[in-house]
Formats: C-alpha cells, sequence, structure tokens
C-alpha cells in the first residue's frame, strides 16, 4: 500500500515534510527535552549510565537510566528523529524521570547521521544497539525480555524497520512491543523531497527499506501515536501503516492527539497515566 503522493508538487511535497513549519514552537520543545536530559545527570533517586558504546563511531552510544535499586526493570528504550541527520541521544531522556517514578529503566539511543552514514548503516547501528543492550540488560538491572522500543519521526521509521525484520531476524520478536511515533514508513515522497539531499536514498533503497512495503515479522503489540496538528503527509503515513499491519498484528492500536504538533507529541511519553502508558504498561507486562 503506497501513500498517493505523486500528485503533489515538489514545493508542496517539501512543505509537508517540513513538521517544524506547521509546529507551534518547535525549538522550544527540543530546548526543554536537552535541558531534562542533561538535568537526569543531577537528578536524585536515580542511576545513570551514559554514553555506553556499542560500536566504534563517536554516537553509536547509548544512555540508560534507572531506579536507583532494582532488577528485573521493564524497559523503554527510545530512537530519536531529525530525518535521520539532525537530534542526538541529548535530547531524548525527556520521559526518563517518569519511567523511573513508574519503575521502569530508560534507553536513551544515539547512531550516527546522515549523509556520514547512509540509512542502511543507520538501520544496522539501531539493531547493533539492541542487541548490545539486550546482551548486557542484567548490568543495569533491566530485563531484556521486556524492552519496549519507541522511536519518534526517523526513530519511528527505525523502530518500524526493526519489527519488519529488516534489521535482521532476531530483533522483531525478541522485544516487548514498538511504540511508532509520527513517524514516516514509506520512503518514496522523501527520497523526492528536500531531505534526500542529505539522506541519499536510492529507487533501490526506498523497495529495501521502507516498512510500508513489508509485513511484521513477529506479532508484537503496535502502538501508534500522531498529533492532530502534524502535516497531513505524516497523519497519511501512520494511517496507511496502521490499515496494513493491523491485518497482521493481533493488538495494534492508533492514538491522535488533539492539539499535538510533530514534536509536542513527545511530551505525552511522560504521562503514564494515559491511553498511551497503560498500552506501555500492557507491552512491558507482556
Amino acid at each position: 500500500m503506497r501513500v498517493p503522493y505523486s500528485r503533489l508538487s515538489r514545493a508542496e511535497l517539501d512543505r509537508q515534510l517540513s513538521p517544524s513549519l506547521s509546529a507551534k514552537d518547535f525549538m522550544a520543545v527540543l530546548t526543554r527535552h536537552e535541558a531534562e536530559t542533561a538535568a537526569l545527570d543531577s537528578a536524585e533517586e536515580l542511576t545513570r549510565h551514559t554514553d555506553i558504546a556499542y560500536g566504534p563511531g563517536s554516537r553509536q552510544r547509548y544512555d540508560v537510566t534507572t531506579p536507583v535499586a532494582g532488577s528485573g526493570l521493564p524497559c523503554l528504550a527510545f530512537v530519536h528523529g531529525g530525518f535521520w541527520q539532525e537530534g542526538s541521544k541529548a535530547g531524548s531522556g525527556f520521559a526518563a524521570e517518569a519511567c523511573v517514578a513508574a519503575g521502569r529503566a530508560h534507553v536513551a539511543i544515539g547512531y550516527t547521521l546522515a549523509p556520514e552514514a547512509s540509512l542502511a548503516a543507520i538501520l544496522e547501528e539501531i539493531a547493533t544497539a539492541l542487541r548490545h543492550l539486550r546482551t548486557h540488560a542484567a548490568d543495569y538491572g533491566i530485563d531484556p525480555a521486556r524492552i519496549v522500543l519507541a522511536g519518534h519521526s526517523a526513530g519511528a521509521h527505525l523502530a518500524a524497520a526493526i519489527l519488519a525484520g529488516l534489521g535482521g531476524d532476531d530483533l522483531p520478536a525478541a522485544l516487548a512491543g514498538y511504540v511508532l511515533i509520527s513517524g514516516v514508513y514509506d520512503l518514496a515522497p522523501v527520497a523526492a523531497s528536500y531531505v534526500n539531499e542529505a539522506v541519499g536514498l536510492s529507487p533501490a533503497d526506498v523497495e529495501a527499506l521502507s516498512p510500508l512495503l513489508y509485513l511484521p515479522a513477529a506479532d508484537r503489540p503496535v502502538h501508534l501515536m500522531i498529533g492532530a496538528d502534524e502535516p497531513e503527509a505524516f497523519r497519511r503515513q501512520s494511517d496507511a501503516l496502521a490499515m496494513l499491519w493491523g491485518r497482521e498484528l493481533s493488538r495494534i492500536s492508533m492514538e491522535r492527539f488533539a492539539g499535538r504538533d510533530h514534536f509536542d507529541i513527545l511530551d505525552e511519553l511522560a504521562v503514564s497515566d494515559s491511553e498511551t502508558g497503560r498500552r506501555i504498561a500492557q507491552m512491558m507486562a507482556g
């Protein structure tokens, strides 16, 4: 199922794939998330393990935040967005304190950005990070069978690609669930837009790396999140994935957030007593 973008002009496509243009104040959200992440290093009643290397690259690192004491912890692993060319784990800890308060661990995964790395290489990095995390989970009191993978925007693409088996056959069923926030799942419109100037997707890449062209490789719960104030291009992508994967998965849900745009929708991850929070808790409970 392809999303019908071919009728859009290049200018309109570029506008649709520029969510900062329609957001209320995206820089304020990003700045706040970076401040909240930095504050974790001095916060009480939690434990931090930062810059854990899963590969040789300078961005091949993840940060772990956990309660001070605990074992067998469920975990939310988060992959940031930025169209694979911006962002970092330095702004990815905004939900960590809420996770700790709920008795969970939080992991913020970094990765090499385009154009230094191709999208295929970035996906392989995320797969490597997840394998590393599962192997060393007990070192941080994490139960490797209770890791939920969440991703935002480009990070949602990477998380969906993991469930589609594009990062390896071993991972889709190894994770407890997937939370896909404001993602892009068909790369054809991305390749036809300004985004591709840095990412450099070829037609072969579009076919090989678009989760919308694949069925999920394991029956794991999936929760999609999308803001009502996001560009239509992003809303269509989530609708299409929900429709296609809904035919295969026994547990798939989608929540639309009134008044939320492409950036402030992330704040919903820090609300434990919500529909999204309940869905994540159910995934972690198995």
